[in-house]
């Protein structure tokens, strides 16, 4: 017998293929037991409902991409090659994931209060990379202003990119003015 954990995470495991094919207006609980090969009496003991389900899918893969990212920055010497490496990591992951499934918009969606709880997990991560280079900077804002200015232009860049490699182009051109800016 497997433990209910595990039984969690065997359906978040399997939910997120559903989520990014179908997104979240056109995926059912039905399709998520279907899935996940467990009968959808079985999936509300698990879940009271498919928001929940989403909010699990899209809380791991933001938990997964923050901590691929945090493992990568802690090699990278100097603040441009930090911020650069997380926001084309953050930001390329989107384009990635719309281009292979189309339908996964939803998991982008800022109506959402947990893609909502994504950026502020990423302005936080940007946080965490310029404070100590922003307390000597002449910008005169706080530095999660400054952060969140950068995340959302990242979101910006992804509505306007032609394509990955646009995106990486526009992202590196992006972050060279943010440095730029808090190093003078």
């Amino acid at each position: 017998m497997s433990i209910p954990g595990s039984k969690h995470q065997r359906v978040v495991e399997r939910a997120t293929d559903v989520f990014c094919r179908y997104g979240f207006a056109r995926t059912t609980m039905g399709d998520i037991a279907e899935r996940c090969e467990i009968s959808r009496p079985a999936l509300y003991l698990l879940f009271p409902d498919k928001e929940a389900i989403f909010t699990a899918v899209v809380e791991r893969m933001d938990q997964d991409k923050l901590a691929s990212i945090r493992a990568e920055v802690a090699h990278l010497k100097d603040l441009r090659g930090k911020l650069l490496h997380a926001c084309l990591s953050w930001g390329c992951h989107g384009i990635d994931l719309a281009a292979s499934h189309p339908d996964a918009a939803d998991l982008f969606d800022l109506r959402y209060p947990v893609v909502q709880q994504v950026y502020r997990n990423f302005q936080g991560l940007v946080v965490e990379l310029i404070s100590e280079r922003f307390r000597t900077a002449r910008l005169k804002m706080p530095t999660e202003q400054a952060a969140r200015a950068l995340v959302f232009s990242i979101r910006g860049l992804r509505e306007t990119a032609a394509d990955r490699r646009d995106m990486q182009n526009l992202i590196t051109s992006l972050v060279d003015i943010f440095v730029r800016a808090i190093e003078r």
